[in-house]
């Protein structure tokens, strides 16, 4: 008996090996098929047909070509494709920076909003929902060559609608807003991004998992699964949702509360729709390329949601962090004044002196006022401010030195404050 190996692109989990096995075992000569990652082992006898083993595989919308058939394994050693990294780095690049300078412009939802505006307010607020759960909703929807992508993307979607919906309407009801511990939902945040992590590590063949179901993409994961994860996700911390929690509470009836974040909800889903099916405009090699960009864009993400679950702890990585380039306050009279502009998504990493009160002034437009950076937290000093158009105060006295985080209420946005002993301070005015 003979061997051939076959290296096929597109191959994300077990289901995906036995549905090229299943169709490559139907072709005469081939006697039994094994898998070693992305290489099926074939053994065979007599003559093969590398053209109808080809034809097979495209099929059945996977990809292979003649020079991937060999009797030499070490002939399939997958190359360095330059173009394929700049392609999916490009894409990665445009997606954060669209996401950086959009995703942190919620609008400021108050009691004066209309049922119209809610559902505007939802495609407003699209972006930042990818950059806040992107990771869960690529997964939900990720397109494994199987034939009901749009299926589970409905089913996913459905799930968020009706969690968002029936909890908008409890907080109607009941008067007050359901909100979890800080501590708690950051834990959440962070327990949800390792399992993204490992999901997006196991569909890119790096990493496997064939003894942990929850890391199995197998064919039993049907819609009404990720219906269930979509339920789920409405019990994320969400920014623009507690913000519709407030409006809800403010409804004070089931009815009202239920139809705003029905609304709100129904307004997220066009874009979450068109990220989850995005791969089913490609065929062939194409979609197999989207899919590995989906998969590390799934990586992408849940670091990032894993970093903002640190917020919550007051962990950061800020590298070759220097307080020079830091806001500096300044001396009047017996207290040190720190003044700075709100912006979308940044307050100001700034510096003080120990033992002196502190008077924080931010000056803030109304354009520049949105749902995420509304309100700000300092930990350290026990803190929590809202901020309105105009100048807002924060007093303070720092009493010990060291590096203390400077958060909004999502922990979207953080910056520094560096507090430090130095009698020269005021005298290096630049």
């Amino acid at each position: 008996m003979k061997t051939i190996y076959i290296k096929i692109l597109g191959i994300h989990c077990d289901n995906c090996r036995n549905k090229i096995s299943s169709t490559l075992i139907k072709i005469k000569n081939i006697k039994d098929i094994k898998f070693n990652k992305n290489i099926a082992i074939i053994k065979y006898t007599g003559d093969l047909n590398k053209e109808q083993i080809i034809s097979s595989i495209k099929k059945i919308d996977y990809y292979t070509q003649e020079d991937y058939i060999t009797d030499d394994i070490n002939k399939l050693k997958s190359p360095v494709v330059f173009k394929e990294i700049f392609l999916t780095l490009s894409i990665i690049l445009i997606f954060l920076t669209i996401y950086f300078k959009l995703g942190y412009k919620i609008p400021v939802i108050s009691e004066k909003i209309s049922y119209p505006m809610l559902f505007i307010t939802g495609l407003l607020t699209s972006i930042h929902c990818i950059g806040m759960c992107g990771a869960i909703n690529l997964f939900a929807t990720f397109n494994n060559n199987e034939k009901y992508n749009l299926k589970k993307t409905i089913a996913y979607n459905l799930g968020r609608l009706i969690s968002y919906s029936i909890i908008g309407g409890l907080v109607g009801l009941l008067g007050k807003v359901l909100s979890i511990n800080n501590k708690i939902n950051g834990l959440i945040i962070i327990v949800a991004s390792i399992v993204m992590l490992f999901m997006s590590l196991k569909m890119l063949n790096i990493i496997n998992f064939k003894n942990i179901k929850l890391f199995n993409l197998n064919k039993n994961f049907k819609p009404k699964k990720f219906f269930l994860i979509g339920l789920l996700n409405g019990l994320m911390p969400c920014g623009p949702m507690q913000a519709m929690q407030i409006y809800a509470l403010q409804s004070g009836s089931f009815l009202k509360g239920f139809l705003s974040m029905f609304l709100f909800c129904l307004g997220t889903i066009p874009l979450m729709l068109f990220i989850g099916t995005f791969s089913n405009f490609f065929k062939g090699k194409k979609r197999i390329i989207i899919n590995k960009i989906s998969a590390i864009l799934i990586m992408t993400l849940s670091i990032l949601m894993f970093f903002r679950g640190l917020n919550t702890y007051g962990v950061n990585f800020k590298i070759f962090d220097s307080y020079k380039n830091y806001t500096k306050s300044s001396l009047k009279n017996d207290y040190q004044e720190i003044e700075f502009d709100l912006d979308y998504n940044n307050y100001k990493d700034i510096v003080i002196l120990r033992n002196i009160p502190v008077k924080m002034i931010i000056n803030v437009k109304e354009e520049y006022l949105n749902g995420c950076n509304n309100e700000i937290i300092i930990n350290e000093y026990n803190i929590k401010k809202h901020l309105e158009a105009g100048k807002n105060v924060i007093e303070f006295t720092p009493t010990k030195t060291g590096e203390f985080q400077m958060n909004c209420w999502m922990n979207m946005i953080e910056n520094k404050i560096k507090v430090i002993d130095d009698e020269n301070y005021f005298r290096e005015e630049s």
